[in-house]
């Protein structure tokens, strides 16, 4: 402990000189006075002490102290919540003891370290509760927060119990590789093949086009059913629309059968798969699956021009070829078309270009929606001279990188928070240094970041001129985050996304109704069901002071009323989750004397990929644990883990030396002393009659 002040030590002197001047000027009259000596010595005494302290602390003097800090050691306890353990003939021993072993487990622990338990399925969350609601496993979700979470801390060991089985994520073994203390496995589940039939997996487009066929892919899995048959009749509602006949040739049999549909109205269509039961089974919640495809009446009509091959293009092209919505036309610079009309939507890739010259001028008359991919070969003075919404003014049309933050703010079409936090991490772009100007009244998507300072230059945005839409992508390389996309979730998933809400927003024509309602009516189980709104006035400004009353009604004429919530421009609605089925709603909003109302349907799917598989992998957790310098115990053994644990020499407490530095005006013994002298003088002053 020491003190500390930003002044030189002399100033404690100056301090001390200034109490016994003050002292002395006021006390030198009163000795005159007959005043005994002890007490005006006592009385000069608490004056200077009091005076020099409060001198000192105007010098702002701080108290340095150095505190010692015994961290216990941490163990960290992950475990599996996933719906697949109760689908087994244990399914009660994992409601009802399993947690309870959990609970002793934890309490054993604690005795000599500090327990973090996390549960995980499709999300990860921290404690356990035992619902076992999980309608997905993503083993790897707990060893990527405990490697972010617990780097700095006394991470001593961490525990899994897990039945090994997982359909989301990573693969657990590469993720535990960034673990870097021991890691021990608690193996649930039944590794034994059971009889079963099953659908093991449904392969069909999400969407269709009125008047097209479609086919349908079911691949089935039979066993320990070796001879036997079974039926697998498709139903769309309560029509059934085919049966097939499947056979087990072996004890392990799997076989796909094709159906081939016809969209032959508008809308959303609900078909249902459904094993027949066969004695003996193991489980029958895997004997039926059901499916839902959106007919739409026609793609919409994209054209991608591009002046030279460029990884950029390629990744676009895919992103779009993905996505049944669209049919992309791939144009060079050198061989254009003379009209554009049959378009809803033209990307321009570096377009207009330095290094080519070619007649866009068909295509800037016109009323297509534009998009604009921006990069070094762009010719940013003829970009600037179309005066399309966005301005660059730059010196030396030199570039530097930038990342991408989210806006949001954002409103022209809603993104998951997952997909948001993926486009936090995607890579920087090379974008065009200047000064940008663009209308207030743009839609900024992306904003551009240098280094840790996030800017409001846009890095995608989106503007209107006129009647046509036109998009920015201020930015090259943006084949880079479909890879980055690729090695945070092992698919181009989140990518593929947000360029095909980019080129929807783009090329679907204006909705000219005053009340629009915007939401995605296929919803899985575990989702909430969200909706975002618009209403508009008169002048089509948009607007947001009436009330939006909403009523959810499920197939059993079910009501369920909600408000919408009111955003800085618009509505938003999270209803919560749904059980599984089919949905109406009915909503109106009213402004001034008119009512609108808008109504529609959805779906809420269940998640069938848990009852898929429910032969746990003892082998991946033991790998885990081995590689680790961990063990594998089976679930009976769970108590003796503990000992393991703790009887580990690795597995002790760490200290910690940390300096700190407090105000000593802030003291409040200090505070009290100061009192107690001016109080005592004051108290010997005034029985002296001074």
């Amino acid at each position: 402990m020491g003190l500390v002040t930003e002044y030189p030590l002399g100033f404690i002197f100056l301090c001390l000189l200034l109490g016994a001047a003050y002292a002395a000027s006021l006390y030198y009259l009163d000795l005159k006075k007959g005043l005994k000596p002890a007490t005006h010595r006592v009385m000069l005494v608490f004056r200077f002490l009091s005076v020099s302290l409060i001198a000192f602390l105007l010098l702002g003097p701080l108290i340095k102290q150095t505190d010692k800090l015994v961290e216990k050691p941490v163990i960290i306890l992950g475990v599996d919540n996933s719906r697949s353990l109760v689908l087994t003939a244990d399914s009660d021993f994992y409601r009802s003891e399993f947690p309870k072993s959990v609970k002793a487990l934890t309490e054993a622990l604690e005795k000599k370290c500090e327990v973090k338990t996390y549960s995980f399925g499709d999300k990860l969350a921290s404690g356990f509760d035992g619902s076992f609601n999980g309608v997905k496993t993503d083993i790897s979700s707990v060893f990527n927060e405990v490697n972010t979470r617990f780097s700095n801390r006394n991470a001593a060991a961490m525990i899994v119990a897990s039945d090994g089985i997982y359909n989301e994520g990573t693969d657990p073994f590469y993720a535990a590789r960034k673990i870097s203390f021991p890691v021990y496995t608690i193996a649930l589940g039944d590794t034994v093949l059971k009889k079963d039939i099953l659908i093991r997996k449904v392969i069909v487009n999400k969407t269709a086009y009125k008047g097209d066929k479609f086919p349908v892919e079911v691949l089935t899995e039979m066993n320990k059913c070796s001879g036997s048959t079974a039926k697998l009749t498709l139903t769309q509602g309560t029509r059934q629309l085919e049966t097939r006949e499947i056979r087990a040739a072996s004890d392990h049999a799997m076989q796909k059968v094709t159906f081939m549909l016809e969209a032959k109205d508008k809308g959303i269509v609900k078909y249902t798969l459904q094993l027949s039961d066969m004695a003996g089974e193991g489980s029958k919640m895997n004997n039926s699956a059901s499916f839902i495809v959106e007919i739409l009446d026609a793609r919409q009509k994209v054209a991608l021009i591009c002046g030279s091959p460029h990884p950029d293009v390629t990744a676009i092209q895919k992103a779009l070829e993905g996505s049944s919505h669209f049919e992309i036309d791939l144009l060079r610079a050198d061989d254009l078309p003379k009209t554009y009309e049959k378009y809803d939507l033209v990307i321009l890739h570096q377009m207009p270009s330095v290094a080519r010259i070619c007649d866009l001028g068909p295509l800037f008359r016109g009323k297509t929606s534009l998009l604009f991919i921006v990069g070094s070969q762009t010719d940013i003075n003829a970009l600037n001279n179309l005066k399309l919404g966005l301005i660059i003014n730059s010196g030396n049309f030199s570039f530097s990188e930038s990342q991408p933050v989210v806006n949001e703010e954002f409103s022209l079409f809603s993104m998951d928070k997952k997909d948001i936090a993926v486009f936090n991490e995607f890579p920087p772009l090379q974008c065009p240094i200047g000064s940008y100007q663009f209308s207030p009244l743009t839609d900024v998507l992306f904003y551009q970041r240098f280094g840790n300072l996030t800017t409001k230059t846009p890095m995608i945005m989106f503007t209107r001129v006129a009647d046509r839409k036109v998009g920015f992508i201020a930015g090259e390389n943006i084949w880079r985050w479909r890879i980055s996309d690729y090695i945070q979730k092992a698919s181009h998933e989140s990518f593929d996304l947000v360029v095909d809400k980019i080129a929807q927003y783009l090329s679907t024509k204006d909705d000219k109704s005053f009340f629009r309602i915007h939401m995605n009516n296929r919803i899985s189980e575990n989702q909430p069901v969200e909706m975002d709104a618009e209403v508009f006035n008169a002048s089509y400004e948009l607007i947001n002071e009436p009330d939006i009353n909403i009523t959810i009604k499920d197939a059993d004429n079910k009501t369920y009323p909600f408000v919408f919530s009111k955003t800085a421009r618009a509505y938003y609605l999270n209803a919560g989750l749904f059980p599984i089925g089919e949905y109406t709603f009915n909503a109106s909003v009213k402004v001034g004397n008119d009512l609108y109302q808008k109504s529609g349907k959805f779906f809420v799917e269940q998640v069938n990929v848990e009852s898929s598989n429910l032969v746990a992998d003892h082998n991946l957790l033991f790998r885990i644990a081995s590689s680790h310098d961990g063990e594998m115990i089976n679930r009976a053994d769970i108590m003796k883990l503990a000992d393991k644990i703790l009887a580990r020499e690795d597995i002790r407490p760490v200290s910690h030396f940390q300096q700190r530095m407090s105000d000593l005006i802030g003291n409040p013994w200090l505070f009290m002393l100061i009192i107690a002298l001016l109080s005592a003088e004051w108290v010997i002053r005034k029985r002296e009659g001074m």
